[in-house]
């Protein structure tokens, strides 16, 4: 008897969700299926050959900034491993080779993208397509299925899509503004203050006061509502995606530093049970301890260097480089010989 040929076979790349679910693609005869799946639950989407019109896949930052903040946390875990002895070195070792190991892992999976399908009535996220390796592998696959089906494209039939012509422009006085568009205000000051809380503890390393504790303390807690601000602006906004990478990254130092800080303060407590119930005077001898005599300062300062060195200062440039592009005129419109500009770039295949 013979065997059966499989309806879809699974194509290379996977997506798990933020908590729960998974996406995946699957090529069938004629058509794409798109799976998201959780909990034993799936929706389902098809995508013909016939009716595809673009694949454009957009090389992003993502994995830069993933590199950069796993490296930050080598660093924040190895340094500490070299300056202490006995079990706090041994765990700054353990943690420091773990996170190596990740960066490793992620430098071998290769640069990310976003990848869309575009067809007549939508535009779709395949979001298991997040790698450029993965991403080029399925292309290839699919290239002759859906050449198959359309036929091949000819240099000459480029001439035949629709030309975009520039928007009008607004009248004078009037805010131009568009759906979604954010300005990106708040991430600004989320960035710049965590320059600031880096530099503060800098000061640290080289003096000890109060003062720095209460500015270091201000700074968290007006970093923390920024951040919870610029969360809830960029949802659904036309921010980049590199700059909403590197918000919910600074959320999870914030998270990770507040974690780090809190076990600071209870392990003082614990040694200094006579100054438990008297917060400023905690606050002054936690203040008086230098980083370089307890590991976990010494781990929260490096952390809150680390964060305004890779996190503070590429977000700052992302942000000069968004509102430089704003200010530039958009493309498209008729060029001086009459003919039409076509103002977005198709990959097709």
């Amino acid at each position: 008897m013979a065997q059966k040929d499989k309806e879809y076979r699974k194509l290379p790349g996977v997506k798990k969700g933020f908590l729960i679910g998974k996406y995946t693609l699957w090529q069938g005869r004629d058509h794409l299926l798109h799976i998201f799946s959780r909990f034993g639950a799936e929706d389902y989407k098809r995508f013909y050959f016939n009716d595809i019109q673009a694949v454009i896949t957009r090389k992003t930052m993502l994995g830069k900034i993933q590199n950069i903040i796993l490296a930050s946390f080598v660093l924040l875990f190895l340094v500490p491993a070299f300056f202490f002895d006995g079990g706090w070195s041994i765990f700054y070792s353990i943690v420091g080779c773990t996170m190596f190991l990740f960066l490793l892992i992620n430098l071998c999976k290769g640069p990310t993208c976003d990848t869309r399908l575009l067809t007549a009535v939508q535009t779709e996220k395949l979001p298991s397509l997040r790698r450029l390796k993965t991403a080029c592998r399925v292309m290839d696959r699919l290239r002759d299925c859906i050449q198959s089906a359309q036929g091949r494209l000819q240099p000459e039939d480029l001439n035949q899509f629709p030309a975009r012509r520039a928007a009008p422009a607004a009248p004078a006085g009037q805010k131009k503004t568009a759906a979604g568009q954010e300005t990106g205000r708040v991430h600004l000051i989320m960035f710049a203050l965590l320059l600031f809380d880096g530099g503060v503890a800098v000061t640290e390393f080289f003096s000890t006061h109060v003062f720095s504790t209460i500015l270091g303390s201000i700074a968290g807690i007006c970093l923390g509502t920024c951040l919870i601000l610029a969360l809830v602006k960029q949802h659904g906004s036309s921010l980049p995606g590199s700059v909403r990478a590197i918000t919910w990254a600074s959320l999870g130092l914030v998270v990770v530093k507040f974690a780090v800080g809190y076990v600071v303060g209870i392990a003082f407590v614990m040694k200094n049970p006579s100054i438990a119930y008297n917060q400023w005077e905690v606050m002054k001898s936690i203040a008086s301890l230098s980083p370089w005599q307890s590991p976990l300062k010494l781990s929260h300062d490096i952390m809150t260097i680390c964060g305004a060195l890779f996190l503070g200062i590429p977000g700052l440039v992302l942000l000069r480089r968004l509102q430089g592009k704003a200010k530039k005129p958009a493309p498209g419109g008729y060029g001086a010989s009459g003919r039409p500009v076509i103002s977005r770039n198709i990959e097709t295949g």
